[in-house]
């Protein structure tokens, strides 16, 4: 594994491991109604208003987590990245 890719799955590591900053219920998403951040269950997604941030979804429950500075979330290798790799170059 190259130090670029260890590097990569530490970013993800330690971003999923910081812990839920913002959880959604199942009773808040069904009042909230049909804008849940959660398209599936389970997954990584990203947070159309922030590309800051991710919703990391598991049991239908929303757990927005935020990239360490300067990163965006991945939304094709499901980590933070460098702007430009993320597919924001501008934001």
């Amino acid at each position: 594994m190259s130090n670029y890719t260890k590097w990569k799955v530490g970013v993800v590591l330690t971003t999923l491991l910081a812990g839920p900053v913002l959880a959604h219920t199942a009773a808040s998403a069904a009042a909230a109604g049909p804008a849940s951040p959660c398209p599936r269950v389970q997954g990584l997604f990203a947070n159309p208003d922030d590309p800051h941030s991710f919703y990391h979804c598991d049991h239908g429950i929303a757990y927005l987590k935020r990239c360490p500075a300067n990163l965006h979330f991945n939304p094709i290798l499901l980590v933070c990245d460098w702007p430009e790799n993320a597919g924001n170059p501008a934001a």
